[in-house]
């Protein structure tokens, strides 16, 4: 297992350690053969769970009575696979947290099934692999929608609606303590600054490669009917003002000098005055399309 995989893992499971597998399976299986459950209930620490058998309990986890000791056993599995996802280190993955976030998004899951200490470590693991990727961000331009800037966009976007600690998740990246959460403060800022195809980060969006700047309002997975947790838009409300953006771009362009990644950070910061207006007026509307559940039309045009 990668290093930071291990640590991340052995600190989740710290918390859930006392998580037996049940003797007994009663969690209904939504297409009726039980199976992969067995399967997901004989895995041991530092397993990785096939992708068909994590999809197939996403269907029983959404449409069925859940049995709450066999989730809580499974679920550091869950997160696991999720994490290797968001890292890009095992692709075929994405189907599953595709299904994975709506379980996530019931409250049930965390207020009925798991206790307190458990819903902490899901968070924590969640936002410190977030970190992670961030930490790891280089270089200052891309083609096409398949690079890394894009999963982790998404990744922190879809934690506004999953859980409340977005503001330690946001104030950890805007520290800029690493390289690579400095190169990802340029990567958003330029997303709020420019129009489409003027960004010197994003090559513009093409029908063969798709690409163009990532969607800051867009979740991951199927969640049609949900929107940002009312704590994560009062604090986004708070952070995105004009003053405090124009200063971590500052703070994360003076980390990258003497970097390769230094001069088209330095054209942005370059540019903030000429975008000010748009960079105001888009940090002001980005909450409040977050705060909305998503419908068709109502997403901005930026």
């Amino acid at each position: 297992m990668p290093r930071d995989r291990t640590s991340r893992a052995t600190t989740l499971r710290r918390v859930f350690g006392s998580a037996v597998s049940p003797e007994k399976i009663t969690q209904e299986a939504h297409e009726g053969n039980p199976k992969h459950l067995h399967r997901l209930a004989r895995l041991r620490s530092g397993d990785l769970a096939e992708v068909s058998d994590l999809w197939e309990y996403m269907q029983d986890l959404l449409y069925t009575d859940i049995q709450a000791p066999l989730l809580v056993y499974v679920l550091p599995f869950c997160l696991e696979a999720w994490r290797e996802n968001l890292r890009g280190t095992r692709s075929e993955y994405g189907g599953f947290v595709e299904y994975f976030y709506p379980v996530l998004a019931n409250r049930q899951v965390f207020d009925r099934h798991l206790t307190s200490a458990q819903t902490a470590a899901v968070s924590t693991f969640m936002r410190e692999s977030i970190l992670d990727e961030l930490d790891d961000q280089r270089g200052l331009t891309y083609s096409g929608s398949g690079s890394r800037p894009y999963r982790w966009i998404r990744a922190l976007t879809t934690h506004g609606v999953l859980l409340p600690d977005l503001d330690a998740l946001w104030t950890a990246w805007w520290s800029v303590a690493t390289r690579g959460r400095a190169i990802a403060v340029a990567q958003y800022v330029s997303c709020l600054m420019y129009q489409q195809a003027e960004n010197p980060i994003f090559a513009p969006w093409t029908p063969d490669r798709g690409g163009g700047p990532p969607c800051r309002w867009e979740f991951g997975g199927h969640l049609y009917e949900h929107r940002w947790q009312d704590n994560n838009i009062g604090f986004l409300k708070q952070t995105l003002t004009p003053h405090a953006i124009g200063d971590v771009l500052r703070r994360a362009v003076n980390h990258l000098v003497d970097q390769p990644d230094y001069r088209v950070a330095a054209e942005i910061q370059s540019d903030l005055p000429l975008c000010a207006e748009t960079l105001a007026a888009r940090g002001a509307e980005l909450p409040i399309v977050l705060e909305r559940v998503r419908e068709p039309g109502r997403a901005p045009e930026w």
